[in-house]
């Protein structure tokens, strides 16, 4: 009887470690936790937009314009590679809705 008891105590201290979790799910989502965990400061903006758009909130981070000096006929072709090429950064990650067919705005 004693082996049962002691066994069913086990089962009932392991099945309730969960619920005494010292970390909410905002802490282990906020810049602070991030960056301290060896994640970079782009992981840790980009959990914070992605938070920022599930919540419906307006994201105030800096958005980082690369093509606002250059010419026009640079930044067609630039963006004429981008098009070819969707991996290349075009400065707009997570910051424009996503389009699963070509569009003519593309280019």
């Amino acid at each position: 009887m004693k082996i049962k008891t002691l066994l069913f105590l086990g089962i009932f201290a392991i099945a309730i470690l969960p619920a005494n979790a010292e970390l909410t799910t905002s802490d282990v989502r906020s810049r602070d936790y991030l960056m301290n965990h060896g994640h970079s400061s782009a992981t840790a903006d980009i959990v914070q937009m992605q938070n920022d758009s599930v919540n419906g909130v307006k994201s105030d981070l800096p958005i980082h314009h690369r093509f606002d000096n250059k010419s026009l006929g640079y930044k067609w072709v630039n963006k004429f590679f981008i098009y070819l090429d969707p991996a290349q950064d075009d400065g707009k990650f997570l910051r424009h809705d996503t389009k699963f067919t070509p569009q003519v705005d593309d280019l």
